[in-house]
């Protein structure tokens, strides 16, 4: 495939991943691969391409899944779940608990005199990004306690 040009002063081109990407163009020119989907940006005059994202949503975010997690014993960290790619969770202690689970690593602790961790109470929510939901840690204040969570991948 040829490299095309799609508009005006600062130029978008279109291209195949193995095209040569143009030179000698505007700053600001964008060059799309069809092929890949990537996109790059050149501030020099196109001596050098930058990778940018455009168009894209969250982290390319493909699902949404959902799960609960009850912690059997207080005083005991559990694993969110097995081995799960996600790329962001949000984490809802369930509105009938009765203490309180605290969310983190694998040394979390809900214990109030060495806890360690992010502590919800009954309906708070806790969202970041991972990669791994096995990487989360819960415990609770008391027996039975858990979790609601929605993840994406």
């Amino acid at each position: 495939m040829t490299v095309v040009l799609v508009s005006g002063s600062i130029k978008r081109f279109t291209g195949l991943s193995g095209d040569s990407k143009p030179t000698s163009v505007p700053n600001g020119s964008t060059f799309l691969e069809t092929d890949t989907g990537v996109a790059y940006i050149t501030s020099d005059g196109g001596a050098n391409w930058t990778v940018f994202t455009i168009g894209q949503v969250g982290h390319n975010v493909s699902a949404i899944a959902d799960n609960r997690k009850v912690v059997a014993t207080a005083g005991t960290r559990e694993t969110l779940a097995a081995s799960t790619s996600a790329k962001f969770v949000v984490i809802t202690a369930e509105t009938d608990n009765t203490g309180v689970v605290v969310v983190g690593g694998s040394t979390v602790v809900a214990a109030l005199g060495t806890r360690r961790g992010k502590p919800l109470n009954a309906g708070e929510s806790l969202g970041f990004p991972l990669d791994n939901l096995a990487d989360v840690y819960l415990d609770v204040t008391v027996n039975g306690d858990g979790v609601t969570y929605v993840y994406l991948t």
